[in-house]
């Protein structure tokens, strides 16, 4: 019986131990540019932007998680032929914290749902001279589907919008790869 006891210890302890709690992953997000086409953001003409990601989530339980992460990014690179006509852009970045709750549907199929605060700052550029700045908090979501392979690799699609104070939101839709360990 004390042998049952320990095998059953055993196994359970390397079910855990087995568990993967930290994830680090890359991203990109190919989106529109909305503005409130207001004095501060009339010269900026790019409907188009795109971002790179990084990011780390510690996972909570199977389904909350939060983390932490950095977006770059800017409309220029996004833009393609459009651009020869505009030589506004936006360039910006942010510190992203992020609760998220995920809800499997499979042994490997889930869908996220994750709000985010934002840490951001843009600059409108005109002409190659910076025309509006702005730095602030906010708040972003997104939500999609996620599929986590047996090696630890993972792949999520999905739409994200970002709130980028009064006057931009960027929404459209992102993709990511992630490893677990």
């Amino acid at each position: 019986m004390l042998r049952l006891i320990s095998l059953s210890f055993f196994i359970s302890s390397l079910a855990f131990a087995n568990e993967d709690l930290h994830s680090i992953g890359v991203g990109y997000s190919y989106s529109n540019i909305r503005n409130d086409e207001s004095e501060v953001t009339s010269e900026l003409n790019d409907l188009i932007t795109s971002h790179y990601s990084v990011s780390y989530q510690y996972k909570v339980s199977v389904y909350f998680s939060i983390g932490i992460g950095y977006l770059q990014g800017n409309s220029s690179h996004a833009d393609g032929l459009l651009g020869i006509f505009t030589n506004s852009k936006i360039d910006y970045s942010a510190i992203v914290f992020s609760p998220a709750v995920n809800y499997p549907i499979s042994k490997r199929n889930y869908l996220y749902l994750k709000t985010s605060v934002l840490e951001f700052d843009y600059d409108i550029i005109d002409d190659s001279k910076v025309v509006y700045t702005e730095g602030a908090r906010d708040f972003s979501f997104s939500f999609g589907w996620g599929y986590e392979f047996d090696n630890g690799m993972g792949i999520k699609a999905g739409y994200e919008k970002l709130n980028l104070g009064d006057h931009v939101v960027i929404e459209g839709f992102n993709t990511a790869i992630n490893y677990r360990f």
